[in-house]
């Protein structure tokens, strides 16, 4: 009998990341195991053989495995089958199968390098996240679950998103990203073979242009495309206050995205860059709670260093947004200016909202 499964660390490339990817695992396991099943997971981390893992007292049911497969930080899941109480890092493991959610190659994600760029490992954090959070949480594995990303940039979420199979959203103000996005994804998608198109219009509604729009359709191959396995992706170059004149109203079931931090990243609010992420939150939260449906789930990345959580609150709330997550739940250090940090929040409506509360208040109680 299985006394613990332990899900072992993929080793990051990140120097500074990796030093919290620990307590950033366990956070990021605290909700997604915690949001599916309904109840906090008891969660320890511990070294096997000298490799930093994460153990859950045990045997892991085929869910909770597929589950912990999909964390951002899982190399590999074992079940320890036996412990010797006088060699506590060398206990005797059985492997267990992992299911492969990722469906295209890992340099969608890696290939594209520019300053300022979110580790992707943190990335599929966040998407993991937002995903957990929403009562259509179930939609990731199937492929369905829409997702946005307000602040896009040049698509880290967005390829995170086409990996796990989703067609997502994303939009940004800065036509230089959005153009840098759109020639990458066609360059990728050419040298890689597949079926794809990718086309460029003006943003037009009722007669006013917005900005651009790029449509994106693949297809791993001709037999996969005449199957119907395609994705499609949807890029916006608006500003993010102006998106619910161009998507449907409740329509977003995650949405996901990395604040601008006030020191390198800028974004667009009310017809003047904001460098404030403080006041473009309060200026698109209430867009973005109209586009999301009362089950939907938001992640966002900011740095403490220039918005305050009790800030960034009230600004959420004013929009009908709740923060379940507590103050300093996902801190880290990236650089010596940003000191990030993730909120997570639901709508006041959602119908699990006491229920994710609950586990943002049992996270706040854990070490």
């Amino acid at each position: 009998m299985s006394v613990a499964t332990l899900v072992l660390r993929a080793p990051s490339a990140n120097r500074v990341y990796a030093q919290a990817a620990g307590a950033l695992a366990r956070a990021e396991a605290h909700w997604v195991l915690g949001a599916h099943r309904g109840t906090p997971p008891q969660l320890t981390q511990r070294m096997i053989g000298g490799m930093p893992a994460l153990e859950i007292p045990g045997a892991a049911d085929p869910a909770t495995a597929h589950l912990l497969g999909t964390l951002s930080g899982a190399h590999g899941l074992f079940e320890i089958v036996e412990e010797d109480a006088a060699v506590p890092d060398r206990p005797l493991l059985r492997p267990l199968p992992t299911t492969a959610p990722l469906r295209h190659p890992s340099d969608l994600e890696t290939i594209l390098k520019y300053p300022g760029k979110t580790n992707e490992q943190f990335t599929a954090l966040l998407v993991n996240l937002g995903a957990a959070l929403s009562a259509h949480r179930d939609r990731l594995a199937a492929g369905t679950l829409e997702l946005l990303d307000p602040l896009c940039g040049r698509g880290t979420t967005l390829n995170r998103a086409l990996r796990l199979g989703l067609s997502p959203v994303g939009a940004d103000i800065d036509r230089k990203d959005v153009e840098a996005y759109r020639a990458f994804l066609t360059t990728w998608l050419r040298e890689h073979r597949y079926k794809h198109s990718v086309n460029s219009t003006a943003l037009r509604v009722h007669g006013e242009q917005l900005g651009v729009r790029v449509d994106a359709e693949l297809a791993e191959d001709k037999a996969a495309h005449r199957a119907g396995r395609t994705q499609q992706l949807r890029l916006l170059a608006c500003d993010t206050t102006r998106l619910s004149k161009v998507l449907p109203s409740r329509s977003i079931d995650a949405l996901v995205a990395d604040l601008p931090y006030g020191v390198q990243h800028g974004a667009r609010s009310r017809d003047a860059w904001q460098r404030s992420p403080l006041e473009v939150l309060r200026a698109a939260a209430p867009t973005w709670r109209s586009l999301l449906r009362d089950g939907a789930g938001l992640a966002l990345a900011y740095n403490r260093r220039t918005l305050e959580h009790a800030a960034a609150t009230d600004a959420l709330a004013a929009a009908d947004l709740r923060i379940i997550s507590p103050d300093g739940a996902f801190r880290h250090r990236v650089d010596a200016s940003i000191d990030r940090d993730v909120l997570l929040a639901i709508p006041t409506t959602h119908p699990q909202a006491e229920q994710l509360a609950a586990l943002g208040a049992s996270a706040k109680e854990t070490p």
